[in-house]
């Protein structure tokens, strides 16, 4: 069995979408809702009765939330899937067959895609000042095939092991649990990151099906909702995970560029 496990807050505008992806697909799917505000709830319960709502009275964070339906889950392998995405025809059968014919794959990632059909990034080079540059760098160019290729996977796995978007990835569930799931600490962003890197320190490897393809709206949070919630993560990510020099060279310029009060807020959000 496939568990579909969807974090929700505020998504009404597509979650009704991304449900109606799921109709036929036989999947347990389990919705954790981070307090929303919205009519998220009362549109799952009239036009999607099947669904297993987990309601929450405070937002939880992505992490947090997906971890406490994974422990309900029942299912060999958790589609991990934003409430803003929804997949294409065969993409649920594509990721599971590709997950099921190879044990020794512990996650598996679709080819993702705007609504109006441009691609989308789906993997990144590794997260660490060389591979952020790197990444800047190959942003203009997200609807080029090219920047999605294999000339650029070669560059960027110059700079380490690419990592994959949790907007949609399939995840064995045995490999998923062994590592303790995602970080908690991380309340959004960096949290798939940091999945990947652990996944693979523990023996999995990590593939993408490109056949399998899942639109993704993406951009709903304003810039300044992103900058808080984006450098937190970001700044634990480098402490846990870089060299030293990187962690404060990154801190440096973000208190160069933002100040010094918003960086300490930062860090004491990030601090766990």
């Amino acid at each position: 069995m496939i568990s579909v496990i969807i974090v929700n807050h505020d998504g009404e505008a597509h979650l009704g979408r991304c449900l109606e992806s799921l109709d036929g697909s036989g999947a347990e799917v389990l919705l954790v809702d981070n307090a929303s505000r919205d009519d998220s709830l009362l549109l799952v319960r009239d036009r999607f009765p099947e669904v297993e709502v987990i309601p929450q009275e405070e937002n939880l964070g992505f992490a947090a939330a997906t971890n406490l339906a994974a422990a309900k889950a029942s299912g060999e392998a958790l589609l991990l899937l934003n409430a803003d995405a929804w997949l294409e025809v065969g993409a649920l059968d594509l990721l599971t067959a590709k997950l099921s014919g190879r044990p020794d794959v512990g996650l598996v990632a679709p080819r993702l895609c705007y609504p109006d059909g441009q691609r989308q990034f789906s993997w990144s080079p590794a997260r660490g000042f060389v591979g952020e540059v790197l990444q800047k760098a190959r942003n203009p160019f997200e609807a080029q095939a090219w920047a999605h290729g294999s000339l650029a996977r070669w560059l960027a796995r110059v700079v380490g092991p690419t990592w994959y978007s949790a907007a949609c990835v399939m995840v064995r569930a045995e490999a998923f649990r062994a590592v303790g799931g995602f970080d908690e600490s991380f309340f959004m962003y960096f949290e798939d990151v940091d999945l990947c890197l652990r996944l693979e320190a523990a023996g999995w490897r990590l593939a993408q099906e490109p056949r399998a393809v899942v639109c993704h709206a993406g951009g709903v949070a304003g810039r300044s909702e992103v900058e808080d919630l984006y450098r937190p993560s970001q700044l634990r990510y480098y402490r846990l995970h870089r060299p030293q020099w990187e962690s404060r060279l990154v801190e440096r310029r973000l208190r160069r560029r933002c100040g010094d009060a918003a960086v300490d807020r930062w860090l004491t959000v990030g601090r766990g």
